[in-house]
């Protein structure tokens, strides 16, 4: 159960690491968003590329995120049965959610979204109207990269949720604490 438990943390490394990075990304996104609000405000100054680096951040933040939001039991929840079922058969629960809806989904979207991010990079697309930003595929990378974020996340989760089933007595919950 400890090689579980091991190897589970290692999964979960990767989905730290790009939390720590969208947490500085947040940063930059508030400054960009500052710097253009007073620009425009003062400064009679604009640009449509800034307004697109916002989306963009924004958008790479919130995706990039979900592999982290996975380990921790933060992401969005509808729990229409798990609440009248015991602790241990929500385990299960989770466990089997992971193995037959969240892996083959994220595999899939991992699948597309590579083609879609490959696309983008080949044909040089850019924004629209071409007044935006460039390198459209950029933003589109983060699409795949955050499948296998959140595999890596749901794996490392599943791991311990085996564990929790085997061995309560090492730990009590299948998600980190925090």
């Amino acid at each position: 159960m400890q090689t579980c438990l091991t190897l589970s943390r290692w999964l979960a490394m990767p989905c730290r690491w790009f939390a720590a990075l969208c947490g500085a990304l947040l940063l930059i996104l508030a400054a960009v968003i500052i710097y253009d609000v007073i620009g425009r405000r003062f400064f009679a100054t604009g640009s449509f590329k800034l307004q697109e680096l916002e989306w963009h951040l924004h958008g790479a933040i919130a995706i990039l995120g979900f592999g982290y939001a996975y380990l921790k039991d933060a992401h969005v929840r509808i729990d229409i049965f798990a609440n009248k079922i015991g602790e241990r058969r929500r385990v299960w629960l989770e466990l089997f959610g992971i193995l037959l809806f969240l892996v083959p989904f994220m595999g899939l979207l991992f699948w597309f979204g590579y083609d879609f991010a490959e696309r983008a990079f080949l044909r040089g697309e850019t924004s629209n109207g071409g007044v935006g930003l460039s390198h459209r595929w950029i933003i589109k990378s983060t699409i795949p990269l955050s499948a296998i974020l959140t595999i890596l996340g749901g794996l490392s989760v599943a791991l311990r949720c085996v564990v929790t089933l085997a061995r309560p007595d090492l730990q009590s919950t299948p998600f980190e604490a925090g």
